[in-house]
């Protein structure tokens, strides 16, 4: 079966915001129904094409994909990028269009507040980029090792399908022969996503009698908690 992943990296409880406001996005229940969909026997294969979103979202998926029984394989057809990056490797098989790229970088986060608030998220963000980076390690099985990895997230690093290749972040390219090579330019667009806790205020301007499931600001945690802990980038 094949199932389609296409925009943000979402969590459940966000995804419907998004798509209010007209973006594509993805979440892990998603990823769990179509574990659940899949026909015995067959090999699930997840096309990718993601700018990335919600870190703890990706790792929910990551973690999902690689506990699930079922064969499982990721096809990044134009872009992983961020989240999107780590998610697709917990598949068993990761392959990677000819055309495509991934993107790694440090996870960001917004902190208000004085100065030990700020270094609480120092330490958050810190835990997360090794986080991020056991995910890279496992999958790169010694092609790359953890410190030349946590210097390409360091560096923002975009990868072309050769590159993610020799990394050891994917298992092949769609359409090569085994033994060719291809090395095409990176042809990066620079773009943004969407602001999570922007789109709350907007939705809350626009829907002021939304009944408390659809009021984003009246959910049971703090909102404002929950925008800061859900590790956003914001331009890529």
């Amino acid at each position: 079966m094949r199932v389609t992943l296409n925009g943000i990296v979402s969590s459940d409880e966000d995804r419907w915001i998004y798509e209010w406001f007209g973006y594509r996005a993805f979440s892990p229940e998603q990823v769990r129904d179509a574990i659940a969909q899949n026909p015995r026997g067959e090999e699930l294969v997840l096309e990718i094409n993601s700018p990335g979103g919600s870190v703890f979202a990706g790792s929910e998926m990551y973690s999902i994909l690689r506990s699930c029984s079922i064969p499982t394989r990721a096809e990044i057809q134009s872009l992983a990028a961020s989240a999107a990056s780590y998610l697709c490797l917990g598949c068993g098989t990761v392959a990677i269009s000819p055309v495509a790229q991934m993107m790694m970088h440090l996870p960001s986060t917004t902190t208000e507040g004085d100065r030990t608030e700020h270094q609480r998220s120092i330490g958050m963000l810190d835990a997360t980029r090794e986080a991020i980076l056991n995910a890279y390690e496992l999958k790169a099985k010694g092609k790359s090792d953890r410190a030349e990895l946590r210097r390409m997230m360091s560096t923002e690093t975009w990868l072309t399908a050769q590159d993610a290749l020799d990394h050891g972040l994917v298992d092949e390219i769609l359409g090569q022969e085994d033994g060719q090579t291809m090395r095409p330019g990176s042809l990066a667009n620079a773009f943004g996503l969407p602001d999570i806790t922007a789109l709350r205020a907007a939705y809350d301007r626009a829907n002021p009698s939304a009944p408390p499931e659809r009021r984003p600001h009246n959910a049971g945690t703090d909102w404002r908690l929950a925008a800061r802990l859900d590790l956003e980038k914001n331009r890529f």
